[in-house]
């Protein structure tokens, strides 16, 4: 849900932005960078919840994993954190599961 309301938000900001004066413009931009933010972080509190992969519930490693699509509204909006921060959460999610691996061949050796 979260993925999906920055992807839908994006083109009502569009529209709005358009037709407001530079200094309103700003703060719409503002506003949204902080609801970006605001996506990351909840993403983010999830994963922390559930780092085990295995312990994940059902497809919830492949909805993280879909933290990348969030590099859209980051581009469009020029919100450098989420141009990093979401190949960079997409990799971390990865990395769970690659640590999970390693864990396991360890503890069973």
């Amino acid at each position: 849900m979260t993925i999906i309301g920055a992807l839908v938000s994006i083109v009502p900001l569009i529209v709005i932005a358009l037709l407001l004066p530079d200094p309103g413009r700003e703060v719409l931009f503002r506003i949204y960078w902080i609801m970006l933010a605001g996506c990351f972080v909840h993403l983010l509190w999830i994963l922390i919840r559930n780092a085990a992969p295995s312990a994940r519930p059902p497809l919830l490693t492949r909805d993280l994993a879909m933290g990348w699509a969030l590099l859209l509204p980051s581009l469009f909006t020029s919100f450098w954190p989420g141009i990093v921060g979401a190949p960079l959460f997409s990799v971390l999610v990865g990395a769970t599961s690659v640590a999970e691996r390693i864990r396991n061949r360890s503890a069973a050796s």
